[in-house]
């Protein structure tokens, strides 16, 4: 074995520091979802709130999903609406399990984190010219009527 003097990534001489990641503000978006006056069909989808244009970088495991109970079967997922990533009118097309795939909301959810694997546990970076769109959508089942959900994203933005 030696002695080792190593660095990360971000202080190497060639690295381009982004904002996101040197000198970014904490923020977080709360989103609430009064009760459901009316069942809604498997596939149903809610949008939950909006993040700022430009580079945001969300924090899962700091992000918290709560939720009553939805009934047996039903399953939540968690992604973005399609979005305008550059001037030229690149689309990133939409991905509704981006942030959460397939979380259990047959019983009441308490706190669940955001990140539903490692790959996406620490960090999840988009870049939008006009915000994105954050939307859950309930597979499995129906939305019952009373289900409420709530909850907030946190996300570092300069």
């Amino acid at each position: 074995m030696a002695v080792l003097a190593l660095k990360t990534t971000q202080l190497g001489d060639d690295y381009r520091k982004r904002p996101t990641e040197d000198h970014g503000k904490l923020r977080i978006q709360a989103f609430s979802l009064p009760a459901v006056a009316v069942a809604g069909d498997a596939n149903s989808t809610i949008d939950l709130c909006e993040l700022p244009p430009g580079a945001v970088r969300i924090l899962p495991s700091l992000s918290r999903l709560y939720t009553t109970a939805f009934g047996a079967g039903r399953t939540l997922d968690v992604g973005f609406r399609a979005y305008t990533k550059k001037d030229d009118g690149t689309q990133e097309v939409e991905d509704l399990d981006a942030l959460i795939d397939g979380l259990d909301v047959s019983g009441a959810v308490n706190a669940a984190p955001f990140g539903t694997n490692l790959a996406t546990l620490w960090k999840y970076d988009v870049y939008s010219k006009a915000g994105v769109v954050v939307t859950a959508q309930v597979l499995g089942g129906t939305i019952p009527v009373n289900a409420t959900m709530n909850g907030y994203i946190v996300y570092v933005y300069e």
